[in-house]
């Protein structure tokens, strides 16, 4: 994928900037007719009466249970409303009131498709078959049909041929009142899901509308009503087939939902109008209506719990570019910035509270703030239009005192201000790229001082930490994005780290598919959980809240409910249970997306909800579905919090020997890992197996192409996954009692493997671990789910010094397969395995040319580990090498992929080329033990084709627009940067 870099901008000014959007208090009428009209959305898709009723039921039960929490709470003359508002409800039951216009859900077309699975996830390439038999009256004016289909799509009208469309991005729009006639119609469409890569959706869209002579409409919309079939049948598209045979189609998700967004085209102002929806309501139906949502608000916001009066947000425009903006990682990039947003003080909880700008002073962009814990003064981040990067700042609430704290070429993103008066933050500072996005910086947490200085980068992630908040009991609380040897595209999931970086835990869900990624987590006051929103790897937006409660467990499906029902989880497929939160949650309205939740109870809280136009407001909601609109501004409202003052977490104990900075700066500390017992939690593991455990470094990915060179990489090291670069810094000696005392570096990615008395791994860890400067941790086991410290005691090696780190005789230079197994093949086996003389030996272990940058015969040994492997099975050698099959295995949305391997499951423990090459048996062959060793290490390395040395001597990239770029990807020339 060759991808442009030009910047974003906003709508310019007469002066030639982007313009920023006037910061106005609504009046008292307009303030009324957003309500008025956002109330109407909420009851789009049912008969306006029936909306009444069921709304009368459900302000009942929520002025019970406040009541119930809150004595004292008097909401009388609320349930007096109520009472009079039932008694005209039932009044109006019987009238003429009840024959209203059509019901607006009858007028939303929904994503179809032939039922077979989730079609929003994956669907066969294939063509599938639709029919829609519906009846018109005489007097037939004009009529338009807006149809798409993920991936194309051909319509026959009355067996007639109209059109056919390659995209489904945009709607074709099609005028066809002359193919229409009175009484009974037939629309036909060919849909086609052409081949992708990954996962693959499928669906179809239309709306017909025709237009009668009396200026009234029919409708008729895409839905579980149309016939489909899946295979050709002769004449399917003519008006006479008898499609009785055929199945109901399976609903996907409706307009503005599911994997395809709101696409372009298929917007009507019926569609989107809630007030046009109900034009030709019966205004005593819809008077009443709004009357009971008017005591309903009453009731919601008398909520104790809405101790403050003013909120704090941002009004930021949806980030745009060429390489999907939408990306759970790319979104937040200062590349894909779009100048025009505003950094919000709302004072009153209203559409018609005062609003003021706290910033900016000039066009830019911003994303989360934060506010000091006693509401003072306000932290946030902020690019202005004209420069390359996201930068901190700090002002008071009150408009004064604005300063920058932070300035570089690289994004500062995220501030949270730390109760030891230090800043915590996510920075690109790393110069790191996503090994699966060579386009794509990874952000990765950062601590600085009040002012900006002494920044040190306290991750030793290689991909992106997402954004972080504060956990009661004082510690930091984010989504972080890793693959060590798993597939790339599930593990976006919770974890924990102190305020100084030391003790990094997991949270939640590094084993779960469900949901795909566990975002903006908040804690929910005076308990453990947490609230977040799930979103997509590939769609930050389209988010539904969840609650995830890690007393109940730690991985799907325990300890996770899911609050907005009504909205699922983007990307990945339906879960075998979706659990809710509230049992009697309700849906309002065709809500699409909700983001960045702020808790105020363990029943309500601030939200930022998508309707069906891509523009996100601020609502208070419950856990029940009960909500009302606080403010819509021009763009989208994010990250609400209010304005008060609010309890300190406690401060950390600093543990770490912090190396200083700038010409100030000593060498880092190394730290120590401890294990009274490796074999804990691997029962199938036999004692006195392990003699060793081998630590891997995971180098930072700090080289890129920028471009994608093979699959998903640019430069690709393995055609294993999207790797990166490894090295072997130590063996470390296990006792007998399996307790390990080691010293490691700081600042590093590192895993583990214990290995056997042959140095082969027997067991592999998938995840990943590190050190602060001077810190000392220890693991359970070598599969420590809950990431609890063992106490420091027992175990032969605990009762030692720590053993220093002692490299392998190739000191710690990366693995490559040409530096660490080709050389071995060449010396011992190609003699016979040459595949060149009649009777030569087979497979064929000479080198020569393969496919894309990866030489045979490593195509052939890694065999179906290979993602993409252009070599068949059946070649003699096929996969011997016993590489884990990462993204070949599974599906990427079957969770058996994040699974725990088993024991000698995978790599050399159980490896057909290891176990012939140290046999001694194969011919009487005898590698020496430095080779074996190197091959050894080249499989348990999971068979990496390139390291660091080869990499480097790629060069670096030169395309047009590099220099437009805030950092220059460089290869050759990659930086080593230092963390912390």
């Amino acid at each position: 994928m060759a991808c442009s870099v030009q910047g974003t901008s906003g709508e310019p000014s007469p002066g030639g900037q982007p313009r920023t959007p006037e910061t106005a208090t609504l009046t008292a009428a307009e303030a009324e007719r957003a309500l008025e009209r956002d109330w109407l959305f909420q009851a789009m898709g049912e008969p306006l009466l029936h909306r009444t009723a069921l709304e009368l039921e459900w302000a009942r039960h929520l002025a019970g249970r406040l009541t119930a929490q809150h004595a004292g709470l008097d909401l009388s003359s609320e349930l007096r409303a109520l009472d009079a508002c039932a008694q005209k409800l039932t009044s109006l039951d019987g009238s003429d009131a009840r024959t209203a216009a059509l019901p607006a859900s009858d007028t939303i077309p929904h994503w179809i498709w032939y039922p077979e699975g989730d079609a929003t996830q994956n669907a066969p390439a294939a063509a599938r078959f639709f029919r829609r038999r519906f009846e018109l009256p005489r007097g037939i004016g004009s009529a338009t049909l807006r149809v798409a289909a993920d991936d194309a799509c051909e319509v026959f009208l009355n067996g007639t041929r109209v059109a056919s469309h390659d995209t489904w991005q945009r709607a074709a729009v099609l005028p066809v009142g002359p193919l229409l006639h009175a009484g009974e119609n037939v629309l036909a469409v060919r849909a086609e899901n052409r081949p992708a890569p990954s996962s693959n959706p499928a669906g179809l869209i239309a709306r017909l509308t025709v237009t009668l002579a009396d200026g009234s409409q029919c409708v008729v919309a895409s839905d579980g009503s149309w016939r489909a079939a899946q295979e050709f049948q002769p004449q399917w598209e003519q008006a006479a087939f008898d499609d009785a045979s055929w199945r109901g189609a399976a609903v996907s998700a409706p307009f503005g939902a599911g994997p395809w967004g709101k696409i372009a085209g298929l917007e009507t102002d019926a569609m989107d109008d809630p007030v046009a929806a109900y034009a030709h309501e019966a205004p005593a139906v819809r008077d009443l209506y709004l009357a009971v949502r008017q005591v309903k608000r009453s009731i919601l916001f008398k909520n104790p719990v809405l101790d403050f009066t003013r909120v704090l947000f941002i009004d930021q425009p949806l980030p745009q570019g060429p390489i999907n903006p939408e990306h759970e990682a790319i979104h937040r990039m200062g590349i894909t910035a779009v100048p025009g947003g505003r950094l919000l003080l709302l004072d009153g909880l209203h559409p018609g509270g005062q609003i003021r700008a706290l910033a900016p002073d000039r066009p830019g962009s911003f994303w989360r703030p934060d506010l000091s814990f006693d509401g003072q003064r306000v932290l946030f981040c902020f690019k202005p239009y004209d420069e390359p990067s996201f930068h901190l700042y700090e002002m008071n609430v009150d408009g004064s005192g604005l300063r920058q704290l932070t300035d570089s070429d690289y994004d500062d993103v995220d501030p949270l201000y730390l109760p030891d008066g230090h800043i915590l933050f996510t920075t690109t500072r790393g110069n790191s790229y996503v090994r699966c996005g060579p386009f794509i910086y990874s952000y990765i947490l950062a601590r600085c001082d009040a002012d900006g200085g002494n920044v040190y980068l306290i991750s030793y992630n290689g991909e992106p930490d997402f954004v972080p908040a504060l956990l009661d009991d004082g510690r930091v609380i984010y989504s972080r994005w890793e693959y060590t040897d798993k597939p790339l595209w599930r593990l976006q999931k919770l974890w924990t780290t102190n305020q100084d970086g030391t003790g990094t835990a997991h949270f939640w869900g590094n084993q779960s598919v469900w949901p795909d990624h566990l975002s903006e987590p908040r804690p929910i006051p005076g308990s453990q959980r947490v609230m977040f929103s799930g979103v997509g790897h590939h769609d930050w937006w389209s988010g539904s809240i969840g609650i995830i409660d890690p007393v109940r467990g730690r991985d799907y499906p325990h300890g996770l409910t899911k609050v907005t029902m009504d909205v699922r989880w983007p990307e990945v497929s339906t879960p075998p249970e979706d659990r809710p939160e509230a049992a009697d949650y309700h849906a309002a309205g065709r809500f699409t997306g909700y983001k960045t939740a702020y808790p105020l109870s363990d029943k309500d809280f601030l939200v930022s909800a998508r309707g069906l136009e891509a523009r996100f407001r601020l609502y208070l909601m419950d856990v029940h579905g009960n909500r009302d609109l606080i403010y819509e501004g021009a763009h989208n409202i994010w990250h609400a919090m209010p304005v008060r003052p609010r309890p300190i977490p406690p401060r950390h104990v600093d543990r770490v020997a912090w190396p200083g900075t700038g010409a100030d700066r000593r060498p880092v500390a190394p730290g120590t890992f401890f294990s009274a017992d490796v074999y804990q939690g691997v029962s199938d593991l036999p004692r006195g197996m392990v003699r060793y455990l081998r630590v891997i470094q995971l180098d930072y990915k700090t080289y890129s192409t920028w471009n994608k060179t093979f699959r998903h990489s640019g430069p690709p090291v393995s055609i294993v996954q999207e790797e990166g670069v490894k090295r072997i810094l130590s063996e470390v000696p296990v006792e007998a009692d399996g307790s390990v005392h080691f010293t490691a570096p700081a600042g590093r990615t590192l895993y583990f493997q214990l290995l056997d008395a042959q140095r082969r791994c027997v067991h592999t860890m998938r995840s990943f671990s590190g050190l602060m400067p001077g810190e000392q941790r220890g693991c359970i086991g070598c599969h420590e789910q809950h990431s609890a410290a063992p106490p420091r005691q027992g175990g032969l090696a605990l009762q030692r010094p720590p053993t220093e780190l002692s490299p392998p005789p190739w000191g710690t230079e990366s693995i490559s397969y040409e530096r660490f197994a080709q050389p071995v093949l060449d010396r011992y086996c190609v003699r016979c395995h040459q595949g060149q003389e009649p009777g030569a030996a087979l497979p064929n272990l000479a080198p020569r040319p393969g496919h894309s940058v990866f030489k045979e015969p490593y195509l052939t040994l890694v065999g179906p580990a290979g993602w993409g492997n252009p070599v068949s099975g059946g070649q003699p050698g096929y996969g011997i090498a016993g590489a884990i099959p990462v993204e070949s295995a599974y599906d990427q949305n079957d969770p058996r992929a994040l699974t725990t391997l088993r024991p000698l499951q995978y790599l050399a423990g159980n490896s057909r080329l290891i176990d012939l090459a140290m046999s001694g048996k194969h011919y009487d062959v005898q590698v020496d033990p430095v080779s074996l060793h190197r091959l050894i290490a080249w499989v348990d390395a999971c068979c990496p084709f390139m390291g660091e040395e080869e990499l480097r001597a790629l060069g670096d990239p030169e395309f047009p627009g590099i220099d437009s770029l805030p950092i220059r990807p460089r290869v050759a020339t990659a930086p080593v940067i230092d963390r912390p």
